[in-house]
């Protein structure tokens, strides 16, 4: 029964475990597939936001650079005395730009708002103004971030230079742009509670930036570097979304990176570019969620199924347990039916025989030798029922052998020569015990006929034995004897032989011996059938033809109620 339950146990884990990785391989192929749909849907998004920003600060950035533009060209144009009239003008139509002012060549204050005192004498060096001052090229240009002492607001000039027709530098217009009003739509676009978007210039310096939803102004005229952003600068190829995590704030975020300027507008800085972050925590936040459920049914899973693997195992060893215990209690009800029915048979047996003897003592009718002969039919009746009903030997062979042993004693003891031979002689032959007795009897009364009546001078048993049925063949060398008669109800000797062979289902013949006169003999001889779990007929590896051996006897059982004759 133990391998039976260590491969019950086996087959109900490994379907177990073969279920569950059935339900996580699905739970995973899932998960992976909502995993790159969402990071796709992601990538979309940032790509999507950054190109409409981008394409709503290049829009007003140009706007604001063909009003300065125009302006600059009719300051050339007109009086000096009308220069006053056209800078309101600009204002008016461009409110976006503030604190507008004109200077020379040489970087002198002409007109317009008064310089800061630490602005004042040192536009000349600015690199903006060196960029206008230059060669001819592009119009715009922007400064760095600056930040207003008096408003603590951050604001950029954009200048515009003042050529004339021949091409010749006659100074610029320049026009304050506050960054917070330069960044305002930043704010009507959502990407997250972590995202960020950010305004930067081609040297990596910050413009304007807008994150954890509000105007982060502490990282202005700061710089983030970013390989991704110089590679950019440096190639003019705008790299596909990638994932970043700002040395700032310690977040990862998907990025799309966006040139403002497609076609040379500025010149200086060289270019801005424009980032749209959006925070992984915030776009994976419901595949987390499906992967947290993903790993709730996984867990589940593997609750359920070892409960029920539990539970199926339990039912299993408790179907076993109770299906021993009832064979065992089979097993005890069969050898107590086997007990009661040989406790019959020494009550019907020896009870009688002794009964018998008793009788014939008290009548004073029975001799000393025939008082000895019943007691020791006696014994051997009760040796039989014995040896059968042994519990360590539930192989026919030993009983064989010791019922061998007892009558080849007692055969010899009275000057007959005794030879028993096997045929074919099997390794084990199994017979309930009740049918072992009902044969060994059947061979007993044989025997005891051949010692009373036969007047042999020998007796031969012959004991084939084949996987259908067992033969014994008892022969003699005696006076003979006719056949008996059909059994016909009880009664002694041959009439009982008949009867215990009727038991076994078995046929009994007497033969003639064929032997010449006066002596012909006498054959006994008694069929068994079997089935074929009975006889276990490993023929001890002998090769057919060879010579039989015998039934190995043992020491007999019984051996206390008198030693064997």
């Amino acid at each position: 029964m133990a391998p039976r339950r260590r491969q019950a146990t086996l087959v109900v884990l490994g379907g177990g475990a073969a279920l569950n990785l059935l339900i996580g391989a699905v739970l995973a192929l899932f998960l992976l597939q909502s995993h790159q749909q969402t990071m796709q849907h992601a990538r979309v998004t940032a790509q999507n936001l950054s190109t409409v920003l981008k394409e709503n600060i290049s829009g007003t950035l140009r706007a604001l650079d063909a009003a300065l533009g125009s302006t600059a060209d009719d300051l050339l144009q007109l009086p000096p005395a009308a220069a006053a009239g056209l800078l309101a003008q600009l204002r008016e139509r461009q409110p976006a730009l503030g604190a507008l002012r004109v200077f020379d060549a040489a970087g002198r204050l002409q007109r317009g708002a008064a310089l800061p005192s630490d602005a004042a004498g040192a536009i000349a060096g600015r690199s903006w103004f060196q960029a206008l001052r230059g060669p001819a090229g592009p119009g715009l240009s922007i400064s760095p971030p600056r930040l207003d002492a008096a408003s603590g607001r951050w604001h950029v000039l954009l200048a515009r230079a003042m050529r004339d027709a021949g091409g010749r530098f006659h100074g610029v217009l320049t026009a304050e742009v506050d960054l917070a009003r330069l960044s305002s739509a930043f704010s009507l676009v959502s990407v997250g509670a972590k995202g960020a978007m950010t305004l930067s210039s081609s040297d990596e310096q910050v413009f304007a930036r807008y994150a954890r939803r509000h105007y982060d102004d502490t990282m202005i005229g700061k710089t983030i570097a970013s390989a991704k952003l110089r590679a950019y600068v440096a190639s003019g190829q705008r790299p596909e979304t990638y994932l970043f995590t700002s040395p700032l704030d310690g977040v990862e975020r998907l990025i799309s990176l966006q040139r403002i300027f497609d076609r040379p507008l500025l010149a200086a800085p060289a270019n801005l570019y424009f980032s749209v972050g959006l925070a992984s925590d915030d776009y994976l936040q419901k595949w987390r969620e499906e992967a947290r459920a993903g790993a709730l049914i996984m867990l589940l899973s593997l609750l359920v199924s070892g409960a029920a693997a539990w539970s199926l195992l339990r039912f299993w060893h408790e179907r076993d347990a109770r299906q021993i215990q009832s064979r065992a209690f089979e097993r005890e009800h069969a050898v107590n039916e086997e007990r009661l029915r040989i406790m019959q048979g020494l009550h019907d047996g020896v009870g009688s025989q002794l009964l018998s003897a008793l009788m014939m003592v008290q009548g004073g009718n029975a001799s000393r030798e025939q008082t000895v002969l019943l007691l020791q039919e006696c014994m051997d009746d009760m040796r039989l029922a014995i040896d059968t009903l042994a519990p360590d030997e539930p192989d026919l062979l030993p009983v064989l052998g010791n019922f061998r042993f007892r009558m080849e004693a007692r055969c010899r003891a009275l000057g007959l020569d005794f030879l028993w031979t096997n045929h074919a002689l099997p390794d084990a032959l199994t017979l309930a015990p009740h049918a072992g007795l009902q044969l060994l009897r059947v061979l007993q009364e044989a025997l005891a006929n051949v010692l009373r009546h036969a007047q042999a001078r020998r007796v031969k048993v012959e004991v084939y034995f084949s996987p259908r049925q067992l033969r014994v063949r008892i022969e003699d060398d005696g006076v003979g004897m006719a056949p008996p008669p059909p059994l016909a109800g009880g009664g002694h000797g041959m009439a009982n032989m008949r009867l215990r062979a009727h038991k076994l289902g078995a046929t009994l013949a007497w033969l003639d011996a064929g032997g010449e006169a006066p002596r012909p003999g006498t054959v006994v001889e008694l069929v068994v059938p079997l089935n074929e779990a009975s006889a276990k007929a490993t023929i001890q590896g002998r090769p057919p033809g060879s010579a039989p051996s015998a039934v190995k006897p043992r020491k007999p059982t019984g051996a206390n109620l008198g030693s064997a004759p």
